[in-house]
């Protein structure tokens, strides 16, 4: 099969793409790991004893296997040793990628998060300013329906969003009241999860299911907001439970084929351009395990840079359990956001954002908690009813600061597919680690001016990476010296091979989603790499 473009990976970046290429009159091959998702047939909400059932979703979901599990970053820092569990890295083999599982959030950086090296003296600048990303900002909202307030004091001014915010949650009102307390103000949160409908398909119920699949079919992950419209152009050709296991060069060192094992069988599918869109792992994987003619040299990797400035989230949790039942699995799961801290406090610490979150998902249903609460008969009952409703967890995450030496590279492992795996080196900065303590402390402030609760620490990511949003690896730069793409996601020094995922993001906007972003890139790329085709 042969297509104008092959994209590989069909998640925020290679969906977006895939659609504006298609409507630009493309030929357009979407070569996807996982099976394609019926939110009717698929989603276990849709069923009663949906909390004992198996999840597809869920299954679908798991930790990157092309990641070497027995690799552990140590490292010193203040005369301190310290020590890391492998990495961790949960992404959704499916069509629409991790969009399935995501929450909808669907934030544009600030403009700091941009120039963070000339403004504040630490981390990357990007080789694009906030206005150069604007205008895709716009239209990634306008195809996701995007649900916000413009009037956001903390964000670049804006226009109103596609649809209005979402009201806050019960659960996000009281906590609204105790930020205050301690001087922070909760505010709602930007979703891709339409408040009214956008595109014939219903708006948000409110169900608080997102992350197991939105069983009505209104949050805007890929298969359901983008892919449509892509084949509705008749230039979409998409293949499921299709591997991409190697790059084929030609004499020039530029792409040729990309082979690929599909239910068929391996074939070998070739275009005119190429996108890499499997995330910040999995790209850079495809590049070094595919090596130059006649070198040892990997493909586009001349200066060392590919897998480098790898950045995972910072993260750190405070579990509450409120003591009367609000019933904090209702709303959006995370419908608010507190931005007070996204410009950074002082010359320590990187931008961060806190949060609060609440679910209805497989583990605190009815019946799991039924199942692990001691008892029988009535009492049981009671004790059940008691309990349901009232957990929630306070978050903070922030950027984590971009460092040479955090990187990816190919492990002496190999996978199933036998394809060398990578292992993964990621320190904490001293930045790092004080902006971690500073969200924890702002953390514990604010679940403490809350009432009526009970307090427990939650996880954080400094000894254990758990992370799904990861970024770096073949960063965007004006530099080939010290990026892999340039400004419009073109590998330097490459004809016809472009970048649309997370690996190309400089820096990771001081803690907000990288998802938007992501997806605004995606269609700033597809718009360049359509006017090169056309010459």
């Amino acid at each position: 099969m042969d297509f104008d473009v092959l994209i590989i990976g069909s998640g925020a970046g290679g969906g977006m793409a895939a659609l504006a290429l298609c409507e630009q009159g493309f030929k357009v091959g979407l070569v996807e790991r996982g099976k394609r998702f019926n939110p009717k047939q698929h989603y276990i909400q849709n069923y009663g004893d949906w909390g004992l059932r198996k999840d597809p979703l869920r299954t679908a979901r798991r930790p990157e296997e092309t990641i070497n599990t027995n690799y552990a970053t140590e490292y010193t820092l203040d005369g301190k040793q310290h020590r890391r569990s492998a990495n961790v890295y949960f992404r959704v083999h499916g069509l629409g990628g991790s969009t399935l599982h995501y929450q909808g959030e669907a934030h544009r950086f600030a403009e700091h998060a941009f120039n963070t090296k000339s403004q504040f003296g630490w981390g990357l600048d990007w080789p694009i300013t906030y206005q150069d990303l604007a205008p895709f900002y716009q239209r990634a909202e306008e195809l996701l329906g995007v649900a916000g307030d413009a009037n956001n004091p903390f964000k670049a001014k804006r226009g109103e969003y596609p649809t209005p915010a979402h009201a806050l949650s019960p659960r996000s009102r009281i906590l609204a009241e105790s930020a205050i307390k301690v001087g922070m103000s909760l505010l709602p949160n930007p979703l891709a999860l339409p408040s009214q409908s956008v595109d014939g398909r219903v708006p948000c119920q409110h169900s608080g299911g997102c992350d197991y699949g939105c069983v009505f079919g209104a949050k805007s992950s890929i298969d359901q907001a983008i892919i449509p419209r892509a084949e509705k152009t008749g230039n979409l050709s998409i293949l499921t439970e299709s591997r991409a296991l190697a790059l084929t060069l030609d004499e020039q060192n530029e792409i040729a084929a990309v082979k690929v094992a599909t239910p068929n069988g391996m074939q070998q599918l070739s275009a005119n351009a190429y996108v890499l869109a499997t995330g910040a792992v999995e790209t850079p994987r495809l590049m070094l395990t595919t090596h130059e003619a006649g070198s040892d040299t990997a493909y586009a990797n001349t200066n060392d840079q590919v897998g480098r400035y790898f950045m995972e989230t910072l993260l750190t949790r405070v579990q509450l359990e409120l003591e009367a039942d609000i019933k904090t699995y209702r709303g959006p799961p995370l419908d608010s956001r507190v931005w007070d801290y996204n410009y950074p406090m002082d010359n320590q610490t990187s931008g961060f954002v806190l949060g609060a979150a609440g679910y209805l998902n497989p583990g605190n249903d009815p019946v799991q908690l039924a199942l692990r609460t001691p008892g029988i008969g009535h009492a049981h009952k009671e004790q059940v009813r008691a309990s349901f409703g009232r957990d929630l967890f306070l978050f903070g995450l922030a950027e984590q600061e971009p460092q040479h030496d955090n990187r990816l590279f190919l492990s002496n492992k190999e996978d199933a597919a036998g394809v060398p795996k990578v292992n993964i080196h990621c320190e904490y900065s001293q930045r790092d680690h004080h902006t971690m303590q500073q969200m924890r402390n702002k953390l514990r402030k604010w679940a403490e001016a809350t009432p009526n609760k009970r307090v427990r620490n939650g996880p954080t990511t400094l000894t254990r990476s758990a992370a799904t949003h990861v970024g770096g690896t073949c960063r965007m730069g004006n530099n080939p010296a010290h990026s892999v793409v340039d400004a419009y996601g073109k590998v330097h020094g490459k004809s016809n091979c472009w970048i649309t995922d997370a690996s190309i993001l400089a820096t990771q906007g001081a803690g907000d989603s990288p998802s938007l972003t992501i997806q605004a890139l995606a269609l700033r790329t597809a718009d360049r790499l359509a006017a090169e085709l056309k010459g």
